[in-house]
C-alpha cells in the first residue's frame, strides 16, 4: 500500500465518524475534514485529478456555509427587559429564539390612560398584550370586565372577524406589543411549526378569560 493510500483510508474513517454522531454541526465539521484530507491525494497523484479536487471544494464550501449558519442560530438569545417581561408573562412555552422571532413582526407601543385599542362596532385589525397597566372592556359604556398584563386583548374577536361589540381602553399608562392581524398571520403560516404552540397560547388565554368571567 503506497503512503497516499492512508489518506483515502484516513478521510473515510473521518465519514465513518461523521455518520454516526448525532450532532449534525459535528457531521457537518467531519464531512469537511475528510474533503479536505482526500484532496491531497488527488494532487499528488502523477496526474492531478481536477474533477474530484473541484467537487470536494463545492462540498466542502456547502458545509461551511452551514456550519457558519448553524453557529449564527445556536448563538445566546438576549431579550431587552421589555421582551423579557412578556416572555415570563406568557411565552415560555416557545424557544427564547422563536419568541424572538415573534417579537419581530410585531412593535412595541406605549399608551397613555384612556387610550383605546379595540372599538365598539368596528373590526379587530390586531392583537396586543400588555407588559403594564390593565384594560378595561365596556360594552354600551358598561365595564364588563379587566385584562391584566399578559392576558391576549382583542384574540377571541380576531377569530370572529366581525365588528367588535366592546370597546378596550388603557385604564392607566401602559406600555404593550401590537402585531397588526395581516403580519401575525404571515408569520405564522410561514412557521407551521409554531402554529399548533401558538394556538394552545391562545386557547389558554381564552379559558382564563372565561374563568375570571363566570368567577
Amino acid at each position: 500500500m503506497q503512503p497516499l493510500d492512508y489518506l483515502v483510508h484516513f478521510s473515510n474513517i473521518l465519514l465513518l465518524v461523521a455518520y454516526s454522531v448525532r450532532d449534525i454541526l459535528w457531521l457537518r465539521w467531519f464531512a469537511v475534514a475528510a474533503a479536505l484530507t482526500n484532496i491531497p491525494y488527488f494532487l499528488l497523484q502523477g496526474t492531478v485529478l481536477w474533477p474530484p479536487i473541484l467537487w470536494a471544494l463545492v462540498f466542502t464550501a456547502i458545509n461551511l456555509y452551514q456550519i457558519a449558519r448553524l453557529y449564527l442560530e445556536r448563538r445566546p438569545v438576549v431579550l431587552s427587559e421589555d421582551e423579557q417581561k412578556l416572555y415570563d408573562l406568557g411565552f415560555r412555552s416557545l424557544r427564547a429564539r422563536e419568541f424572538l422571532s415573534l417579537s419581530l413582526a410585531g412593535e412595541w407601543k406605549s399608551a397613555a390612560a384612556g387610550e383605546r385599542v379595540v372599538t365598539e362596532g368596528e373590526p379587530v385589525s390586531c392583537l396586543c398584550i400588555a407588559i403594564t397597566g390593565n384594560a378595561e372592556v365596556h360594552k354600551e359604556g358598561e365595564h364588563i370586565a379587566t385584562l391584566k398584563p399578559g392576558q391576549i386583548i382583542g384574540n377571541a374577536l380576531a377569530l370572529a372577524a366581525d365588528p367588535s361589540p366592546v370597546e378596550m381602553t388603557f385604564a392607566e399608562p401602559a406600555r404593550y406589543m401590537r402585531w397588526s392581524l395581516p403580519s401575525l398571520r404571515k408569520f405564522i403560516d410561514g412557521r407551521p411549526d409554531l402554529r399548533v404552540i401558538l394556538q394552545g397560547l391562545v386557547n389558554r388565554d381564552l379559558a382564563q378569560k372565561l374563568e375570571t368571567v363566570l368567577s
